[in-house]
């Protein structure tokens, strides 16, 4: 196989340079804000919860529950 590259790179005369059009450092900000938060515990213990689509990290005391009956 490699000597079929050499010939062919050797009738063209060019060199073969992959480009590659990811980019691991670009973020994309828009999925932040229309993230739909599922919160699940990561431990055993259920102090610490994490939303299942974007990774964010609650303590369980943060989240109160909200009556809306109550007001």
């Amino acid at each position: 196989m490699y000597l079929f590259e050499l010939i062919t790179k050797y009738i063209q005369g060019k060199k073969y340079k992959r480009q590659s059009d990811f980019d691991p450092f670009a973020q994309d900000e828009s999925e932040d804000d229309i993230c739909e938060h599922i919160f699940l515990p990561v431990d055993s213990t259920g102090e610490i919860l994490a939303c299942s689509k974007c990774g964010l990290m609650l303590n369980k005391k943060d989240l109160k529950d909200k009556n809306i009956f109550k007001s």
